[in-house]
């Protein structure tokens, strides 16, 4: 359950390194659907929306595809094709808030690619903590859009490219000449005119604020959805006319020197509990799939379990054999039909491991840190699985294995039932959330409410899973 991209393109087909350019803050998306608030076909961008909840990332600004059959104004504004600006990015979504965002942002429209580079903070956790994030999306060869998304800066940033399938690139200003006006707004000391595109039928709201030289100082985009309700906003001072240069679209240090990260230099093994969040018609296995330990799973869970649509899920403990000599964390996702995760070929051929929601304090997300403070994470490529009776590590050539699924439970059981949520609300902040891993471990270790415990899943529930 903790993280899952929609845009995946198979193992096979899928472009495998930065210079491919592929995760977003700006994803490309095909939302034509969406957008036109005639049509119920909301998938694209949902999935789009999907990405950013599961895999920890900021709100996405979207680039939505648009219908062909919308009627462009001849009074809407056209924003200039290059330039460059400082940014303030703020954003409010499923439970985690980015506040006072501060850095640059490049656009080119001309050359089909733009950057938004800041460091924020972020108090879900940690009082005043802080991130830095770097997001470049270009246009490929192919005409599909692609993103590198850079967490943290210099030797300690990771890289995260973002393997886009059937995507296609789109300006993100585009909605402007489907836009209509309404009122004015003075935005970092200047006044400019607002312009929305608005589709109650798709939950979306495309708001920008055009100055009279024509450059926005303003770009809002508000989702309303269930679970992924927020709102993300981009605002631009300090305009700077003309070709940003290549050097503002060059690959951040870790895409261009330290993709895929290297495997920790720990090679012991040992024996952990995992969980993870899901439901029909996902089979009951780790295989490309990712988990948490009880900090690392609460991590997530503590940020968007609020929603109907985890309450209504199974959780599983696991126990599995893992070596210690963790790689880069994969993207893991259920496409309906089978388990797939996504990466370069070296991801595949150990346990990945990151910092729950990716929020820890030790470098390239807590790749090889303890993260005693927000839990760690993990993906279990199926490549990296163990024949049965053969153990990982020493020389076996494969890195986890003997997977046993302890017990499952209903999500709905922990989080509403034995009062995990109002935990979480509590301890927003102060990491390690103890009150609230107390209630998990509670619910695990018996089926007896009165000791905290949560029964086993119904038979009838646990029936409609494939368990292989």
């Amino acid at each position: 359950q903790v993280f899952a991209p929609a845009f995946i393109a198979s193992p096979s087909s899928a472009p495998r390194g930065p210079a491919d350019m592929a995760p977003p803050a700006l994803l490309g998306s095909a939302v034509a659907a969406a957008v036109a608030a005639r049509s119920a076909a909301v998938s694209p961008w949902h999935h789009a929306l999907d990405v950013a909840v599961r895999a920890g990332l900021p709100p996405p600004v979207l680039s939505p595809e648009l219908p062909a059959d919308l009627v462009a104004s001849s009074a809407a504004p056209e924003v200039p094709t290059q330039w460059s600006a400082d940014l303030i990015f703020n954003a409010d979504f499923v439970g985690l808030s980015l506040n006072d965002g501060r850095g640059s942002f490049h656009y080119d429209r001309e050359g089909h690619r733009s950057r938004s580079s800041y460091t924020t903070t972020c108090d879900y956790f940690r009082p005043n903590a802080t991130m830095a994030q770097d997001t470049l999306t270009v246009a490929r060869p192919d005409g599909n859009s692609s993103s590198n998304i850079t967490w943290g800066t210099g030797e300690e940033g990771t890289c995260m490219p973002w393997f886009g399938s059937g995507t296609k690139y789109t300006d993100m200003f585009q909605f402007l000449q489907f836009a209509t006006p309404g009122g004015s707004e003075v935005v970092q000391g200047e006044r400019c005119d607002m312009w929305t595109l608005n589709s109650p039928g798709s939950g979306l709201k495309f708001t920008a604020c055009i100055a009279d030289d024509s450059y926005p100082r303003m770009l809002n985009q508000t989702f309303s959805l269930g679970k992924f309700s927020g709102v993300t906003s981009m605002r631009f001072f300090n305009i700077r006319p003309g070709n940003p240069g290549e050097e503002a679209f060059s690959l951040s240090q870790a895409c261009a020197t330290n993709y895929p990260a290297p495997a920790c230099e720990d090679t012991s093994v040992s024996t952990i509990d995992v969980y993870r969040i899901f439901g029909p018609p996902e089979p009951l296995v780790l295989d490309n799939r990712n988990g948490g330990d009880v900090l690392g799973d609460l991590a997530f869970v503590c940020t968007q379990g609020s929603s109907e649509a985890y309450e209504s899920k199974l959780i599983t403990r696991w126990m599995v054999n893992v070596s210690n000599n963790f790689g880069q964390y994969e993207l893991c996702n259920f496409d309906g039909h089978v388990n797939k995760c996504s990466g370069d070929p070296k991801q595949t051929q150990t346990v990945g491991r990151r910092s729950g929601q990716m929020q820890g304090v030790g470098p390239h997300l807590g790749q090889c840190s303890p993260n005693d403070d927000v839990g760690s994470q993990y993906s279990f490529p199926a490549e990296a699985k163990c024949p049965q009776g053969v153990q990982p590590g020493g020389g076996s050539g494969c890195a986890w294995g003997g997977a046993v699924a302890l017990r499952t439970v209903e999500a709905r059981c922990i989080m509403r039932e034995r009062g995990l949520l109002e935990a979480c609300k509590r301890e927003i902040g102060h990491a390690p959330f103890k009150a609230s891993a107390d209630i998990w471990q509670r619910a695990f270790a018996s089926s007896d409410p009165a000791s905290g415990g949560c029964p086993d899943a119904p038979p009838d529930v646990r029936a409609e899973f494939l368990v292989v």
